[in-house]
């Protein structure tokens, strides 16, 4: 995936003293809820797929699933899992 294929919201996000200071928190896991609460300002929640994050920040996507459940384990974050389906 190339630079143009990712989305570029111009929203900004905001990084709160809770998330910022929680020494139990790697540096890209603060990055991942910023860019989560980004793309949320758009409709409210985050669309974007593992796939999606791993690609913009060059790692697996078991790495994204790590960082996503380490935030929702700590309350910063809540997911649901939607299946497309083709028929």
């Amino acid at each position: 995936m190339n630079d143009e294929q990712f989305e570029r919201p111009s929203y900004y996000s905001i990084i709160p003293a809770t998330v910022r200071y929680d020494k139990r928190l790697k540096a890209y896991e603060r990055l991942m809820f910023s860019e989560i609460t980004a793309l949320s300002n758009k409709y409210g929640y985050c669309t974007a797929s593992n796939g999606y994050f791993a690609s913009l920040y060059e790692v697996d996507k078991t790495t994204i699933s790590r960082w996503i459940n380490h935030l929702k384990n700590l309350g910063y974050l809540t997911t649901q899992l939607i299946k497309n389906v083709v028929l």
